[in-house]
């Protein structure tokens, strides 16, 4: 992916399930090609489908809707924004886990949102005319 800072590629499907697949195999594409390494692809892929999937159940309560990913080179940096029309999403709505209580004692939820900050070096979660967008920057 030779592309500047202001070129994206981008792809838009429906938030159902059975899209996941292709868009993981776009992001994956343009990652490889921006050169990111192949770890760090498996990562950003498994991030991209905890936010996709939360998406999928909760962003459209009356039937599925469009979800953009957009990929771009910024300079030493990929990012990818996931980008929804669904129902306003908080990211700092959801808390940080208790990773030092008992499993059987922790709180349902929020786990995914963990990763997904872990595995991104910046993530960055707004409401832009009307969508969410949802943006994980990786340092090359």
């Amino acid at each position: 992916m030779n592309a500047t800072p202001s070129e994206f590629d981008s792809l838009t499907l429906a938030a159902e399930l059975v899209n996941l697949e292709p868009l993981q195999e776009h992001l994956a594409a343009c990652a490889v090609a921006f050169g990111l390494a192949p770890k760090r692809v498996g990562m950003l892929t498994m991030a991209f489908e905890e936010i996709f999937v939360n998406i999928c159940h909760y962003a459209y309560p009356a039937g599925p809707g469009p979800v953009t990913l957009n990929c771009r080179a910024a300079g030493a940096q990929f990012v990818a924004e996931v980008i929804d029309e669904g129902i306003a999403f908080d990211m700092n709505s959801i808390g940080e886990p208790d990773l030092a209580a008992a499993i059987e004692d922790r709180k349902i939820g929020g786990l995914g949102w963990f990763l997904v900050r872990q595995i991104a070096d910046q993530l960055d979660c707004f409401r832009q005319d009307g969508r969410n967008v949802v943006r994980l920057t990786l340092n090359r």
